[in-house]
């Protein structure tokens, strides 16, 4: 065993959780997708599946389902619900959990394959590989459960290094002098009722928490391949960063799916001293694979064909990350020394380091390219940065309806900041509104010029149509509207700020808050016009 620890509680735990994450991402998907990919939605699933099958694209290139059997709306309906039963079953553990989570991936990779635009985000990525990973170690986790252990390590440490170092060299200032906390809370895409809270706080404590996630996710990654008795570090970090950034905005199952993955950094007898009830013990112990043993020249063949592959093909994306660079070459390491970097200098000149080990491990990382550019489209080994580029402006897209073209009433979201009356809203836990998440994107778009895309054209258009399934993705309708559509529709881009501390906050760049939202969460200023008034055919 991998550092002769015990890990089936462990696993058990692990697969209970991953079964969790799943059933709610299916409840969440349940809830928005008429609105979003259905026959009547705004990219429909079957505009799509037709021109994939127009050019003859198989189930490796899309991976979905829709492209074999059928792109329906029923069919649709039915991905979900055989997504929740499989939830459901590998959480009891009725059948073998490989076999659930096998129908667990097929479903929800065939609903994120036809809504990238919607669900092409990095969580959706990620829970799709976890997935993916335990239904490939399945045939072997009773006798071999340190191969599945090792994928996982390897998965964080790609994650949380990943996001250290894509940070740092992402180019964004903010995160080098330290301030990129200035503006996380304020700018990030769904805030809660804490985040003006921490917005609040000092420019010290600010520089303190970007540290501090520079220490967590680096110094964490580092230590996911040590024992027990180091190990437990990582795992604290993680859970730190990943709570404040829980605790402070609405992140769907970001945190919960990778406190999931964190789960195997403790093994079973950690488990059995923090879990206070023995009821919990008893039923993990109840749904954990009984172990068997095999003869030791087949425990070798996972790691063969699935440890170790997995592991060098992971390091692309992350490989990437570094672009390239010495990371002793960064003013965070030469600002105290220039010895490592001059020593590492000198081994990379070595002639026999080059010949002994530079020149296998081009040979090792070319084959490994490879092995990602093939295992892309089932979105294995992907890359994982969050939050590289720090927003440094708020710009909130605004949608007006009229039926005359002179008074215009505002449309209401459902979680994205639009209503300056209205209180922060709390997300329901995973629920991940996928459209209030995609309207976030568009505004950063359109300060760099870019045009509204085509779907904000036929979302326009279906609240034109006073479409059922899309007026559900929103808030509560205007009053007018709320039985019948609007002759006109035009949308706004308004500049949006927290309303405390405006006047001594440099980082809000304004004079004064207006007087008539003292008190308000948010107040705003019109910027100018997004998307053109759109009329009804009469």
């Amino acid at each position: 065993m991998l550092f002769n620890e015990p890990w089936y509680l462990s696993l058990s735990l692990f697969e209970r959780s991953l079964a969790c994450i799943n059933l709610a991402a299916f409840l969440s998907s349940l809830a928005q997708w008429r609105g979003q990919i259905g026959s009547t939605g705004i990219l429909p699933a079957y505009s799509f599946v037709r021109y994939w099958k127009e050019r003859k694209m198989t189930f490796f290139q899309r991976p979905t389902l829709c492209l074999i059997i059928s792109d329906s709306d029923n069919f649709l309906l039915a991905l979900h619900w055989i997504g929740i039963i499989c939830s459901i079953m590998a959480f009891f553990a009725i059948i073998p959990p490989g076999i659930c989570f096998m129908g667990c991936w097929l479903c929800y990779s065939s609903l994120v394959t036809v809504s990238t635009t919607f669900m092409g985000l990095q969580m959706h990525s990620n829970l799709l590989e976890t997935n993916m990973l335990y239904v490939l170690c399945s045939p072997f986790l009773a006798a071999e459960p340190e191969v599945f252990i090792f994928i996982q390590w390897s998965l964080l440490f790609r994650i949380m290094l990943g996001g250290a170092v894509g940070k740092y060299t992402g180019g964004d200032r903010s995160w080098k002098d330290g301030t990129a906390m200035l503006w996380h809370y304020w700018t990030q895409p769904l805030p809660n009722p804490l985040s003006p809270i921490f917005y609040r706080m000092s420019a010290s404590v600010h520089k303190m928490e970007t540290y501090f996630t520079y220490i967590s996710e680096g110094i964490g990654a580092l230590l996911c391949y040590t024992p027990q008795i180091t190990r437990w570090i990582s795992f604290v970090f993680f859970l730190f960063i990943l709570m404040g950034i829980n605790m402070t905005g609405n992140y769907a199952h970001l945190a919960p799916l990778t406190i999931t993955e964190m789960i195997l950094l403790l093994n079973d007898n950690v488990w059995r001293s923090l879990i206070p009830f023995d009821f919990i013990i008893s039923f993990l112990e109840y749904t954990s694979i009984p172990p068997y043993s095999i003869a030791w020249p087949f425990k070798l063949l996972p790691w063969i064909f699935i440890g170790l592959p997995y592991f060098f093909i992971s390091l692309i994306p992350l490989w990437s990350t570094f672009r390239f660079e010495n990371p002793f070459s960064w003013p965070i390491f030469t600002h105290y020394s220039n010895h490592p970097l001059k020593l590492s200098q000198y081994i990379y000149s070595n002639k026999y380091f080059q010949r002994y080990f530079l020149i296998p491990w081009n040979y090792l990382m070319d084959w490994s390219e490879y092995g990602h550019d093939l295992l892309s489209p089932i979105r294995l080994c992907g890359r994982y940065v969050k939050f590289a580029h720090m927003t440094k402006r708020r710009w909130e897209i605004i949608i007006e309806g009229s039926d005359n073209g002179l008074n215009w009433y505002e449309y209401d979201f459902k979680y994205k900041p639009s209503n300056i009356n209205k209180r922060l809203p709390i997300v329901p836990f995973c629920h991940m509104p996928n459209l209030d998440w995609r309207l976030w994107f568009l505004p950063n778009d359109a300060a760099r010029g870019a045009p509204p895309p085509h779907w904000f054209d036929v979302f326009l258009e279906r609240i034109l149509e006073h479409n059922q399934a899309v007026l559900g993705l929103l808030g509560q309708l205007p009053e007018p509207f709320r039985n019948k559509p609007p002759k006109y529709l035009r949308a706004w881009l308004y500049d949006y700020r927290f309303t405390h501390k405006c006047e001594q906050d440099s980082k809000q760049l304004v004079e004064n808050t207006p007087r008539e939202h003292f008190g308000k969460t948010w107040y705003r200023n019109r910027v100018g016009l997004y998307a053109e008034t759109n009329k009804k055919d009469e």
